[in-house]
């Protein structure tokens, strides 16, 4: 244990550093409650497209990459780690929606960069959004859910405690130590699952891979221990919550998230309160569905955008 907390202790920093450097200058770092947020900005176009991740995703920067730097050829695009995600600092702040909507809102206000933005959350974030979309209207343009999350009745019922002794595992190395043993055995199936996820997805070079991979040694923290706790009460908090009717929106669902929740697509069209404007579209994916289809899914994004949210 001292060996493999040692080891994780002078490694961790090295590997964040290494991350820092392969996302480059457009990586910046904003203090939200005296916290550093971890953000992205890419392009200069007219809409800005806020890029929110799922719970537990390791390194967002380098997930969200090829769909950020597509998207980016038009629009001005922001991608968040939220506190806990990436190379973020973790929070004592409860991992409720309503924090971590308005903790990304203050980092966006410190960025200067004005709303209304086009909300694009996958998985988890569907819960945050929603909650942005019904509280603070104004500020959003549109949504564009990658297999974003809704209120289920599955959903709604609280799940056993997270134990807090895996952020303790956590910090001496020991999710580290399992990445590496199952790199070889595949035993637990976890590298195997992230394999799975990226498909045959041609656009992340084995150096982005390996470094994605590397920041899963530190995502069992505190605050993202937190947040699973709370995702019985975030999700229960969305109950009977519907777009407004004058705000566009498209949810591109994951076949494989159909499969496993059968009120997944349900769900999606209980939000929908404008049929003319907002949509459903099925894809045959993975739940980490911008891995493999980047291309698709930033083209039929823009093309709804461009019918949809008129620019300035």
């Amino acid at each position: 244990m001292t060996v493999s907390a040692g080891f994780h202790w002078w490694r961790t920093p090295r590997d964040k550093q290494a991350i820092e450097q392969f996302i480059g200058a457009e990586h910046r770092y904003v203090e939200v409650d005296g916290h550093r947020m971890s953000v992205r900005v890419q392009g200069s176009g007219p809409r800005t497209i806020v890029l929110l991740p799922g719970l537990g995703t390791p390194e967002p920067i380098i997930g969200f990459a090829p769909l950020a730097e597509r998207l980016a050829e038009q629009n001005t695009v922001v991608t968040v780690e939220p506190f806990g995600l990436g190379l973020s600092d973790g929070t004592d702040t409860p991992r409720t929606s309503e924090a971590i909507v308005d903790e990304i809102r203050s980092a966006l206000t410190t960025l200067d960069l004005d709303g209304p933005y086009v909300l694009m959350p996958h998985s988890i974030s569907g819960l945050y959004a929603m909650w942005w979309t019904t509280h603070h209207p104004n500020e959003v343009a549109a949504v564009v859910g990658l297999d974003d999350e809704r209120y289920t009745s599955g959903g709604a019922q609280d799940s056993p405690d997270w134990p807090k002794w895996m952020a303790a595992v956590n910090a001496v190395g020991g999710t580290r130590d399992l990445i590496a043993l199952d790199n070889s055995t595949d035993y637990l199936g976890l590298v195997a699952d992230y394999r799975e996820s990226l498909g045959d997805a041609a656009e992340y070079t084995p150096e982005q891979q390996e470094l994605y991979l590397r920041a899963y040694s530190w995502v069992l923290n505190p605050t993202v221990l937190d947040e699973m706790a709370r995702n019985a009460e975030n999700v229960r908090a969305a109950e009977g919550f519907m777009f407004p009717t004058t705000l566009p929106a498209l949810s591109i669902l994951a076949v494989s998230s159909l499969e496993l929740e059968p009120e997944w697509e349900s769900a999606h069209r209980a939000a929908i309160s404008n049929p003319a404007i907002q949509q459903v579209a099925i894809m045959d994916s993975h739940h980490y569905l911008f891995h493999a289809h980047t291309a698709a899914i930033a083209e039929s994004t823009q093309q709804f955008l461009e019918e949809q949210v008129p620019t300035r």
